[in-house]
């Protein structure tokens, strides 16, 4: 009898491996994403505020991720371009992590971010900001000041890749778990319950 429990206990054991690398990864994944948004973001209300900030980091690799006009080469056009493909993500990123640190039950918190419509909720939200920020810099319809389109930008481009965006933040949304195993009805995550 003992033998059969070792033996079951050694198959759960061996199958919630890969949901602990999984619940790791999505952690480790998500802190990179919404310190990379931030970073972005923050450059972003930089080239506002003062359009030629970037000259302090001209010259080194800091420019190519922060942004900035494009210089010329393939980095600087990638840079200013197509990394807005990652706007939905770090943003979905970032409310991961305020979840994970805010959170009092990992499991109930889990249950409810794979509710379809708390994803539609979060990635139509950031679609929506995003898209109305982009129509802000191309046309300053509302006024707000911002530095407009910059050298290797074209805004069609940046509609396209925040839709984009979405889809992929969509499928990483559901790619993302906080507990290693699976929620069961009966047994609300005591495991993983934390108290502050």
């Amino acid at each position: 009898m003992k033998e059969n429990e070792g033996h079951t206990g050694a198959a759960e054991g061996s199958a919630r491996t890969p949901r602990v690398r999984r619940a790791t990864a999505c952690l480790v994944v998500a802190i990179f994403l919404a310190a990379f948004g931030v970073m972005r973001y923050t450059s972003d209300i930089l080239t506002d505020a003062y359009p030629g900030w970037h000259s302090v980091v001209e010259g080194t690799w800091l420019r190519y991720l922060m942004r900035a006009p494009s210089d010329g080469t393939l980095w600087g056009y990638v840079s200013v371009q197509y990394f807005k493909i990652l706007a939905v993500p770090c943003g979905i990123s970032g409310v991961f992590v305020l979840y994970r640190l805010f959170a009092h039950d990992l499991a109930e918190t889990d249950r409810h971010w794979r509710l379809p419509e708390i994803r539609a909720l979060y990635v139509l939200a950031l679609l929506f900001a995003f898209t109305l920020m982009e129509f802000e810099k191309a046309t300053h319809f509302i006024g707000l000041r911002m530095a407009g389109l910059l050298a290797g930008e074209r805004a069609w481009v940046n509609h396209v890749l925040h839709v984009a965006s979405a889809a992929m933040g969509w499928l990483y949304m559901r790619w993302l778990i906080f507990v290693p195993e699976p929620a069961t009805a009966g047994t609300s995550g005591d495991r993983t319950r934390r108290s502050h």
